[in-house]
């Protein structure tokens, strides 16, 4: 199931409980789309959410309104229902903002092409945290929310984690010799997967960030642009070749393919009921994967073994023996992005329109 979208999507995201999918595109438009199994994918709402390009997609209130964050350092809701503006921060960061993710039910992580994370709490409409641990983009960001600790990776090469309980960078990692695009935490959580530049994940242990403690090279060189964690054994990788790959973390291996587009993967996310995967690119298509009839003929599949051969190493994965950041020597690459050169941010989140 495929639609072509006119432009293309840095971002999408699935309602918490209905068959529908949001995009954030290039363009600065926000659509969104019904689905389901027995036909096609029927645009619901056509919406000029920011000047400059979408590059945010996430829904929040149980579905009810889809936050989107763009490069023209604005975060905006949307009302699903209605497609009306009913929130918008001009300035939420000094810089384009690049990531958005879901923290908890009152609470969402933006981070920025300068390296700034902010906690912004929904009910108070305000700037809870703010983190400046990174010197390059915000890449990607996941959440622990046990420890309640925010995992970060970056265009500088580094991985933080900070702990919002103290609102302190916990710890850093030394410098990656590329740099680091996706992140994930599986296995329990004793394990933080970062996709890379070259085509390398490496693993972490929870609690040992200063350096990785195993490296998966069977995607390289294509880079891992975008990684969906599909259970606590399983991952699906976006890479620039435009391949979807199922890849399984300890033992690591690349079980399947999963689909393709033309050109490299923008995004990746899960439906509601994990039924389908939906992912964008460079090509302009939103592509929805039957994923139960895919991973059907995944089951008994090896693939190809290689990296650590059993879910153990010689770390201690239970302790959070990392106790502050690294001050790591920074890498000479840089992801040239758009810039806007509008105002520092205030802390009201969302003036009321």
């Amino acid at each position: 199931m495929e639609i072509d979208l006119g432009a293309n999507a840095f971002g999408i995201d699935f309602h918490p409980s209905t068959n529908l999918v949001a995009a954030g595109l290039i363009d600065g438009h926000l659509h969104l789309y019904r689905y389901d199994s027995e036909s096609s994918l029927v645009r619901e709402r056509k919406v000029r959410a920011h000047k400059e390009s979408c590059r945010a997609v996430r829904f929040i209130d149980d579905g009810q309104r889809i936050v989107t964050a763009s490069a023209d350092c604005s975060i905006v809701a949307t009302d699903v229902e209605t497609g009306a503006n009913v929130a918008r921060l001009e300035n939420a960061h000094e810089e384009a903002v690049n990531t958005l993710i879901n923290v908890t039910e009152t609470t969402i992580a933006s981070g920025d092409d300068k390296g700034c994370v902010k906690i912004w709490d929904t009910r108070q409409r305000s700037c809870s945290h703010e983190f400046n641990a990174h010197e390059d983009y915000i890449s990607g960001m996941t959440f622990a929310s046990d420890s309640m600790k925010l995992v970060a990776t970056s265009g500088d090469g580094t991985l933080s984690v900070c702990n919002l309980r103290t609102s302190k960078v916990q710890s850093q990692s030394e410098f990656s010799e590329d740099e680091l695009l996706s992140v994930v935490i599986m296995k329990n959580g004793r394990k933080v997967i970062c996709g890379t530049q070259n085509g390398t994940l490496l693993l972490y242990s929870w609690g040992f960030f200063k350096d990785c403690s195993d490296r998966f090279v069977d995607l390289a060189p294509n880079s891992v642009d975008t990684l969906l964690k599909l259970d606590e054994d399983r991952v699906i990788t976006g890479c620039d070749n435009g391949i979807l790959s199922l890849v399984g973390i300890l033992p690591n291996r690349i079980i399947q393919p999963i689909g393709s587009h033309d050109f490299p993967i923008e995004d990746l996310a899960l439906s509601h009921d994990n039924k389908f995967l939906g992912s964008t690119a460079h090509d302009s298509m939103l592509k929805l994967w039957d994923l139960e009839e895919i991973l059907q003929g995944s089951n008994g599949k090896s693939g190809n073994t290689s990296g650590a051969a059993e879910d153990s190493d010689s770390d201690n994965d239970g302790m959070d023996v990392d106790d502050g950041p690294s001050k790591s020597s920074k890498g000479n690459k840089k992801k040239t992005k758009s810039r806007s050169n509008l105002p520092a941010s205030t802390d009201n989140f969302f003036a009321d329109l």
